[in-house]
């Protein structure tokens, strides 16, 4: 594992990891002082994009960082979302960088020596913060977002891990997590246009499916009650015939 020690250049808020969502989310809990209380908020992570859980790497990017942060305490730098000019995003999500602070005697760990110069030495430490975000990128499990302009050294740390084959670059077949999910949607969609291109048989063959009481020469005609669509028989209110799915009969 690459560690990227960094220290937070503004003030940070100190909270709780509850739960990992994925490669780039976490649940936490901040206090209210308003309400006298505490909320459980989900954080995003401000610049990397680590893949969705059910495309290649997500659950191994999801995997990584909760050996990284799960049950730990971070510092966050709480950012401003250019889109919504609050810092939380359109999904009530808040956005920031989050920090690890360790103390050295724990593992002693360095970063490699190829990173030293990118990130420095912690020779003379007793502790280190550690910018998560960019060792999600240095392990190869996360993109950058470029859009929102991040510091430097988050692509000199993309290109070290896809040059070097790490995480999700060992693979040959990697698309950007929101390439993955316009490609979804757009599965979606043309799954939902072919459905509504389909013949409803319960509506344009309608004078062939005669209402089965005897006597009655009403057909089934499809309605929407409390409890849903049904199908019910045409001349109600004289004849109350009624169905879920007439095919099904």
């Amino acid at each position: 594992m690459l560690i990227a020690p960094e220290e937070p250049e503004c003030e940070t808020l100190r909270v709780p990891v509850l739960q990992v969502f994925d490669g780039d989310g976490f649940l936490t809990r901040i206090g209210a002082p308003r309400r006298n209380s505490e909320l459980e908020v989900s954080v995003r992570f401000g610049f990397i994009d680590a893949p969705e859980m059910d495309q290649p790497g997500g659950r191994e990017a999801r995997d990584f960082l909760c050996s990284l942060i799960s049950g730990q305490w971070l510092d966050l730098v709480i950012l401003t979302k250019m889109d919504t000019g609050g810092i939380v995003d359109r999904y009530g999500r808040v956005v920031a960088v989050p920090y690890l602070r360790q103390q050295r005697a724990d593992n002693g760990i360095q970063p490699a020596s190829i990173l030293r110069a990118l990130f420095g030495s912690l020779t003379g430490n007793t502790s280190m913060s550690r910018n998560i975000e960019l060792e999600m990128v240095l392990n190869g499990w996360a993109w950058v977002l470029d859009r929102y302009e991040p510091d430097e050294r988050y692509f000199c740390a993309l290109d070290d891990a896809q040059r070097n084959r790490r995480g999700i670059w060992a693979w040959g077949d990697n698309i950007h997590p929101w390439e993955f999910k316009r490609q979804r949607y757009r599965t979606r969609r043309q799954k939902s246009c072919n459905a509504m291109s389909q013949p409803n048989l319960s509506l344009s063959e309608g004078p062939d499916i005669r209402c089965p009481n005897e006597g009655c020469a009403g057909r089934l005609v499809r309605r929407s009650g409390r409890f849903g669509t049904f199908y019910g028989c045409s001349n109600f209110p004289e004849c109350r015939y009624s169905c879920a799915n007439p095919l099904l009969r």
